[in-house]
């Protein structure tokens, strides 16, 4: 019997894009154990959307505070022995969690996996000229990570931009030991549009990327200068 998993989706004024998104969760070949949506201080529909689309979804709501506090929410609601995370406008393909699952379980030195994806433009055409790419997704959308290694790791932060939430985190995880896997498979798609998370062509959102990879730096000098 294939491990259980929980998905957790930071949603954020998403009342657009959500139910696409738990529609290709519902739609995996293997189920998930628990679907829980973080909303993050919403101001449109995004939470009654949510709740209409199947009713055993788990909707938490909190005060806005940025994807790394709403993903946080979430792994602290989680049951299952994995955890996926998925963006609020992305997409899963049908088989993503079976593969996953099957690398996890026939690599136990594993702690994640990723995947490749292809990205797409917003459906009212606006948004980044750059659809159509593979790319591998180091990103919340394609992560499954096994439960006892994201506890270890605890709490997302979040940064400025918020940019540089998961790059932190799996910094942290990596240091603690953690091995992450990239599979050579598309498993999701990645949508494009203005003012998204996919979207970092104005300079002071990337801020968020520089202080992470600032503060990993100092970590790894100071534990260089103890040993």
């Amino acid at each position: 019997m294939p491990p259980s998993y929980s998905v957790i989706i930071p949603a954020y004024n998403a009342q657009a894009y959500i139910g696409e998104a738990l529609g290709s969760v519902l739609g995996q070949t293997v189920p998930p154990a628990q679907i829980i949506v973080v909303d993050d201080g919403s101001t449109d529909r995004t939470a009654e959307v949510a709740t209409a689309v199947d009713a055993g979804i788990t909707v938490i709501a909190k005060e806005n505070g940025g994807p790394g506090s709403a993903t946080t929410a979430g792994f602290n609601a989680a049951t299952a022995d994995l955890v996926a995370t998925l963006d609020s406008d992305d997409v899963w393909l049908p088989v993503k969690m079976e593969r996953q699952i099957a690398i996890l379980s026939q690599r136990p030195e594993l702690m994640a996996v990723f995947s490749k994806g292809e990205t797409f433009q917003d459906r009212e055409g606006r948004g980044p000229a750059a659809a159509g790419k593979t790319l591998d997704l180091w990103t919340r959308t394609t992560m499954v990570y096994r439960a006892d290694g994201m506890r270890a790791i605890g709490a997302m932060r979040d940064f400025p931009g918020n940019l540089g939430d998961l790059i932190d985190w799996l910094g942290r995880g990596r240091e603690l030991g953690h091995r992450h896997h990239m599979m050579d498979e598309v498993l999701a798609l990645r949508r494009l549009r203005s003012g998204s998370l996919s979207d970092t062509r104005e300079r002071e959102r990337t801020r968020g990327y520089l202080l992470a990879a600032k503060e990993a730096l100092a970590r790894r000098k100071q534990r260089e200068s103890e040993g």
